[in-house]
């Protein structure tokens, strides 16, 4: 190790004790070295918000690399780990349809039902699984977050673009079987209408793993509910039936169309299968949701940047 000897200017009293430090260093060469402070930073501080957003656009590259670095990575360590991207789904799909679509004949009165179950599966646990990785997020990167002084939110931010990639192989395989089931019809002009969608469900995805991730930093027993919210929401927003079978209970109905996660399958399914393009009160009510949740998410997460040292 290199010797490092302090010249700080200051009073007479302050150079008297730099010298004697560097006296003591003399003695141990090699093994001590006194490093100047002034590039160091505290770890639990949280800077104004304008400050974090600045923070955060100054490290853009290597967000985006740790999202490329991880992205498929999870399935990987198997022999057809491509392969599995497209199976999962399929095995999904089949036990779904066959619980719901056969046994419990929820397949009436849809148009296209292998299609409609394979959208909504598929682009609901998008969703979910955003929602779902905000869970333990925080504790999973204890060891950076004790390391490095950086603003916190680039690990959601890393996460969400690390899913928008593992999702596009999913999603795509989804668009293609929707079709397959539906014969004499192909892709009508409003399928482009898929792919704004799509970046909107993971910005929407983005804020709630925000919400969870400072959530569960600061109250483990948070997870269970999560996890019981999540069920919850994959059941009441028309994953695998038509939410028109609740219409003779207006309360129930109204509360199921008005869950984003119903809109946001609507219009995708609206978009491809059904070849109509949304109307523009459903791209405001889903960009409000998008941004809105992105926006409290975010600065709800912001708020405790100063205590995840602390908490992991």
């Amino acid at each position: 190790m290199h010797l490092a000897r302090h010249t700080w200017r200051g009073s007479k009293t302050s150079q008297r004790g730099v010298e004697e430090l560097n006296a003591q260093v003399a003695k141990h060469q090699g093994r001590v070295q006194i490093v100047n402070p002034e590039g160091l930073h505290p770890l639990a501080t949280r800077p104004s918000l304008r400050e974090y957003i600045s923070q955060l656009w100054e490290r853009r590259f290597f967000i985006a690399a740790d999202a490329r670095a991880k992205a498929l990575r999870t399935t990987r360590d198997y022999r057809l780990w491509q392969l599995w991207l497209v199976l999962n789904p399929l095995f999904d799909v089949a036990l779904y349809g066959f619980l719901f679509g056969m046994l419990m004949k929820t397949s009436r009165g849809i148009e296209n039902f292998i299609g409609f179950l394979f959208i909504g599966i598929i682009f609901m646990s998008m969703m979910t699984g955003l929602m779902n990785s905000g869970i333990s997020l925080m504790q999973s990167s204890r060891s950076m977050i004790r390391a490095f002084q950086f603003p916190r939110a680039s690990i959601p931010f890393s996460t969400t673009l690390r899913s928008m990639i593992d999702n596009v192989l999913p999603a795509i395989v989804a668009l293609i079987a929707a079709f397959l089931f539906q014969w004499g019809t192909g892709p009508s002009w409003t399928l482009i209408f898929v792919i704004p969608l799509f970046l909107l469900i993971h910005v929407f995805g983005c804020g709630l793993m925000m919400i969870t991730a400072r959530l569960t930093a600061q109250v483990p027993e948070a997870k269970t509910i999560l996890g019981l919210l999540t069920r919850g929401l994959f059941f009441l927003s028309g994953v695998m039936f038509s939410v028109d079978r609740f219409a003779e209970h207006s309360a129930v109905h109204q509360i199921m169309t008005a869950n984003p996660c119903y809109i946001f399958l609507t219009a995708v399914r609206d978009s491809s299968i059904y070849r109509t393009a949304p109307s523009l009160v459903t791209w405001g009510e889903l960009l409000a949701w998008s941004l809105g949740v992105f926006a409290l998410g975010f600065i709800f997460f912001w708020r405790a940047e100063d205590k995840y040292v602390r908490l992991v």
